[in-house]
């Protein structure tokens, strides 16, 4: 995933494209990549860990540890956003703030602000408290934030394609039956082998946690002696 995203960030950053040229696209996109990735990990915990009953192996301290690396995302993504929209808004070039502008205030505005919501607003709240970051609190910040990743591309594509290329004025892009087809099955292709998978090869390693609670005490206790000051005789 990352890959893709840092490849597609390299062919933005070769075009003439508004706001497609800009340096910090590859570092954005690569934070972009882990911030959904971990997210989607999450909800495939959840739902792993409720069909094949794995809440003795799954447990509670994982999505809580997995929360606070994804709240530590939340907060990057936002500073790379922050930082790609202040550098265009500083720059101040007359075609770049039309597309700006019709994110923030435009036509576009609607799906910008949700987008921001989903991915900032919702799961933030959400992830810094303990209390909240439990596993029915994970999953509703992690399907956010899968939702307003996918808003978020849509955002940085549409408006720059839309912008000189639409022959109707004032007009918005709307996916066609077919593309929402197309995605539709790309998803449900993902989820038939990554299904298939699951059936072949075991998600959890019941092994190595059955021999970890065996020999795992005696080794933290010999590690423990190791450091503590030998005695006085």
């Amino acid at each position: 995933m990352i890959t893709v995203h840092t490849v597609v960030s390299f062919v933005f950053a070769m075009t003439i494209q508004p706001l497609w040229h800009s340096a910090i696209f590859g570092p954005y996109f690569v934070v972009g990549a882990i911030f959904s990735g971990v997210a989607s990990v999450m909800l495939v915990m959840a739902i792993l860990r409720k069909v094949y009953h794995l809440e003795r192996y799954i447990k509670p301290i994982h999505f809580n540890n997995l929360g606070t690396f994804l709240m530590a995302m939340t907060l990057l993504w936002f500073y790379f956003t922050f930082a790609e929209y202040i550098t265009v808004v500083y720059g101040n070039e007359p075609v770049h703030m039309t597309i700006v502008w019709s994110k923030i205030a435009g036509r576009f505005s609607f799906l910008f602000w949700l987008h921001f919501i989903l991915c900032f607003v919702i799961p933030l709240p959400i992830l810094v408290f303990r209390k909240t970051r439990t596993i029915t609190g994970t999953i509703i910040a992690s399907i956010s934030i899968v939702v307003g990743m996918w808003l978020e591309r849509f955002v940085i594509i549409v408006p720059t394609l839309t912008h000189q290329r639409l022959p109707i004025e004032g007009a918005i892009y709307i996916p066609t039956w077919v593309e929402w087809s197309i995605l539709a099955g790309c998803i449900s292709l993902f989820a038939l082998l990554y299904t298939f998978f699951t059936k072949l090869f075991p998600i959890v390693p019941v092994w190595e946690v059955r021999e970890g609670r065996e020999k795992s005490i005696t080794q933290v206790g010999e590690r423990i002696k190791s450091y503590l000051p030998e005695e006085e005789h």
